[in-house]
């Protein structure tokens, strides 16, 4: 009976130990129809490698099964956690081992909604404070239905909520190498100022709210209309690419 208990007791210090190094991966594996609604509608996903196709998987996995899912007046649908867990997986393709961990529940409206903080209608809000990431259903297929016009409040929210991640310490923080971030917004602040004074710009408007906000938008900008903010702002993109380690326009 002692040496069972002491095989016990040693099988469970190597799997803590495997699952502290990352060796066991966490989170299901995909469905069969879950993977075939990646391989329909997700346009990032069936660009990608067989090996990449593979990390984005696991990444979407995750956050169909271990984040917290509330519908606000709507069933939140297999097919909406697959939609949205993808659109944060085109975001942290970069990074394997960063799943947002502080944002564990994700709260979907079914269009635009109310603030009950600043009373206007939104699309999508991130709560940094209590760990929600909101989403309007018909304003994120919106978003991804129009794929080039770099208005996606999926991206924009999920932006919001990596660069929030990024200095919250809970294990997986300062992802983003300090360089490269501190280029990044020395450059940021002086397309704020050019769009604050009302030069000739390239991203819209609201970018020039602060760097957060301007984070957000050029992460659209990124993603849906990546040639064009190459050759715009070939520095600015550079230093994007560099910092979330991916490059959508190619080489």
């Amino acid at each position: 009976m002692g040496l069972l208990v002491l095989l016990i007791v040693l099988g469970l210090l190597v799997l803590w130990a495997a699952s502290s190094s990352g060796l066991l991966h966490r989170g299901a594996s995909l469905t069969h129809r879950q993977r075939e609604l990646l391989a329909k509608y997700a346009l990032p996903y069936q660009r990608l490698s067989t090996s990449a196709r593979q990390r984005f998987e696991h990444k979407v996995s995750v956050f169909l099964n271990e984040k917290e899912w509330v519908g606000a007046g709507i069933d939140v649908a297999e097919e909406m956690k697959v939609m949205i867990g993808a659109c944060a997986a085109q975001l942290l393709q970069g990074f394997p081992d960063v799943e947002l961990k502080h944002f564990q529940r994700i709260v979907v409206y079914p269009d635009s909604y109310r603030s009950q903080r600043s009373g206007r209608l939104h699309q999508g809000e991130v709560r940094p404070s209590a760990g929600l990431i909101i989403i309007s259903w018909d304003d994120f297929i919106h978003g991804y239905s129009l794929s080039k016009d770099a208005h996606n409040v999926g991206l924009h929210e999920m932006a919001h909520a990596l660069w929030f991640e990024n200095s919250i310490e809970n294990g997986e923080d300062h992802f983003l190498r300090p360089v490269l971030l501190k280029e990044w917004c020395a450059m940021a602040d002086t397309e704020i100022a050019k769009i604050n004074s009302g030069e000739d710009r390239f991203f819209r408007e609201y970018a020039g709210t602060n760097q957060a906000e301007f984070f957000a938008v050029a992460v659209e900008y990124f993603f849906e209309r990546p040639s064009e903010f190459r050759t715009a702002l070939p520095s600015l993109y550079g230093s994007m690419a560099n910092l979330l380690k991916q490059d959508p326009a190619g080489s």
